[in-house]
This record gives C-alpha cells, structure tokens and sequence, in this order.
C-alpha cells in the first residue's frame, strides 16, 4: 500500500475520533487480484465511539467505484461500493460473544494497539464483493454479439469440419 495509517483502536474509538481519506484503487494490493482495472480511488471515513454498554466501536463507511472481471463475458463491469460496516472490538484475553439477532450487523475483531487502517478497509471491501461478479442478464458483451449475429458462433469451425467430412 501506498500509505499506511496505523490507530490504536480502543483509544480510537474511545476518543471518538474520526478519520477520513481517500485511497487510489492501485494501492489496495490484495483487492488487485479482484479487480479488471485498478483505475479510481475509494473514499473512508472511520469513527470511533464506545456504546451504552460500555463497548469499544469502529463504524466505516466506504464509498467508491470497482472495476470487477464480469465472470461470463470476462470484460470490465462496473461495482459501487456505498456500505457502513460496525466492528466491535474485543480486547486481548476476552472472548468473542455470540451473536444475537439485534448484533447481527456488527462485526467483532480483535482490538490492537497498532491497527492498520486500511488493511482493516481492503478486508471489509472484500468481504463485500460478490463471489461471482457477472453483469446483469443481456449486457455481456459476447450476449450482444450472439444476438445481434455479428460474431461467427465458436461452434462454426466444428460445423465446417462435418461438412469435409460429409
């Protein structure tokens, strides 16, 4: 990565501070491997707060665009991105709690006194990305070669062989 921003978690969110940046796709080295094209950059804002239970909270916010491989016509497919996602963070030594229904939407990790911002931002990213990215039905490029007849089926050269053999 091209940045590293390193908080202290608990005092983090303890303080209820908040941290906002901007981070160019190409320096989100895991996220790559996902990605047809590196090109733009993805928008954070990372507040910390301690809740009425006395428990330490990051919210992130993510905000931006992708350029995804669409897994049927292997071409470049655009992705927004506009989530919130809510971590509790647990101390070293303590244990996880169950989930209930009401936490359904928090998401515990361990609490550490040098948390890497944007590690923590590529992790939540990908956990957000379909597991098959295709565009929607009809707008693969190959689709609309197939419908419109301008593009010899990959079956043709096959047929072209039976004919010889006839």
């Amino acid at each position: 990565m091209s940045e590293q921003l390193v908080i202290n978690g608990l005092e983090f969110s303890r303080g209820a501070e908040v941290l906002r940046g901007k981070i160019s796709n190409a320096g989100l080295r895991r996220l790559s491997d996902y990605l047809y094209s590196t090109d733009g950059a993805i928008e954070y804002e990372l507040s910390g707060e301690v809740d009425s239970e006395g428990r330490s909270l990051l919210h992130l916010a993510i905000r931006g665009k992708l350029y995804l491989k669409c897994q049927r016509c292997l071409e470049q497919m655009e992705h927004d991105l506009n989530f919130v996602s809510n971590l509790l963070l647990i101390e070293e030594g303590m244990a996880f709690p169950e989930v209930t229904e009401e936490e359904e939407l928090i998401d515990c990790i361990p609490a550490k006194t040098e948390m890497d911002v944007l590690a923590v931002l590529e992790e939540e990213i990908i956990l957000k990305l379909p597991i098959s990215p295709r565009h929607e039905a009809g707008a693969c490029s190959l689709t609309s070669y197939a419908r419109t007849g301008t593009a010899e089926s990959v079956f043709a050269p096959l047929a072209a062989l039976k004919k010889l053999a006839e």
